[in-house]
């Protein structure tokens, strides 16, 4: 019998892997913004201003 991971890989086509890491990303970036946000908060009342610089 072949293990749990090697017969659900017909139901996980790259499509669905694809996707899968795309909504990963997506909620991982997510969690960065939110730490960002709490960071300028804790810096502002530090008094500690910050410069806005983009990123790419």
């Amino acid at each position: 019998m072949f293990p749990s991971s090697l017969t659900d890989s017909v139901e996980n086509a790259p499509g669905q892997l694809l996707a899968e890491l795309e909504q990963r990303q997506d909620d991982v970036l997510a969690q960065l913004d939110d730490l960002e946000n709490k960071l300028r908060d804790v810096l502002r009342g530090l008094n500690v201003e910050v410069d806005d610089v983009e990123l790419d």
